[in-house]
């Protein structure tokens, strides 16, 4: 007998549509249920978050957490790896997967333009690292499909600014999963690295001291007057996440990754101390 997942969630979400999609691009057996109020305590107390979606492994466990789920499936499913394992690509990969997750849904009235030099990028390499599709080109697929193409407004300055974007998601499941074994990025990228260091990393780092002063606004300039962003723990924690890889690295790969982000102003973030230490938090889920 074939062992089957089941995906708990809310089908409109972003990240469930995420999800969903990689589970299929994984070629995973899945059922899909609805997620109702009567299970979410029963999935809260099983997986030990609050949000879903929630994926009940053929075991019997309960994962919940977008990221936990996907760094699960790909150490479980390890043929059909999604993430690359490379220095800078895989370090590339998740600066772009918490932009994508946290930063564009964040961000709408700018994001036209982070958009345009998207679709900029892909006409020229086809996926975000490369012409095959990783991780955060499917968390991309899911931002499009929840936030953008459903709404006409939207769909229409879309087809305006980027009319490659339109069918990304389906070019995505007619496309090889990666398997580059090449440490390299595309030139293009360089472009969206940098605008993710102008914006998101700005916001990283004053989201940083925010928790640290237990503050509850982000306030920042970025060309359309003062704007106030939420304080996001779960920004600290994965920035963090992305940081402790580095730091287990070997100075070569180590050294190659900051070669790459550095001159485009997406390495120094990175480098900031955990602000939990400095708090004398333990575990920075409980604050």
């Amino acid at each position: 007998m074939t062992e089957r997942y089941r995906l708990y969630g809310d089908f409109e979400s972003r990240e469930t549509i995420a999800l969903t999609s990689i589970l299929m691009a994984k070629g995973l057996s899945v059922d899909f249920v609805e997620e109702a109020p009567s299970l979410s305590y029963l999935l809260e107390a099983r997986s030990g978050q609050e949000q879903g979606p929630y994926l009940r492994t053929p075991d019997g466990f309960v994962l919940g957490g977008l990221h936990r789920i996907l760094d699960w499936l790909d150490r479980m499913h390890p043929e059909h790896m999604l993430m690359p394992q490379t220095p800078v690509r895989r370090i590339c990969a998740r600066i772009l997967e918490d932009w994508i997750d946290y930063w564009l849904p964040l961000w709408p009235r700018r994001s036209w333009e982070t958009v345009g030099s998207l679709g900029r990028h892909l006409a020229r390499s086809g996926c975000l690292l490369g012409r095959r599709p990783t991780r955060p080109d499917w968390l991309l697929a899911a931002w499009l499909e929840s936030d953008v193409l459903g709404r006409s407004k939207a769909h229409e300055q879309l087809a305006f600014v980027a009319p490659g974007l339109l069918g990304f998601a389906e070019g995505l499941l007619d496309s090889e999963m990666d398997g580059e074994k090449v440490d390299a990025i595309p030139i293009s990228l360089l472009g969206v690295l940098e605008e993710l260091a102008r914006d998101y990393h700005c916001y990283l780092a004053l989201n940083q001291r925010a928790l640290k002063d237990r503050g509850d606004r982000v306030v920042m300039d970025l060309g359309l007057g003062k704007w106030g962003f939420p304080v996001r723990r779960e920004c600290e924690i994965r920035r963090l996440e992305t940081a402790e890889e580095l730091k287990v690295m070997c100075p070569e790969a180590r050294n190659a990754v900051r070669s790459v982000l550095e001159p485009v102003g997406a390495w120094h973030v990175l480098t900031l101390p955990s602000v939990f230490e400095e708090m004398s938090v333990s575990d920075p889920r409980s604050l």
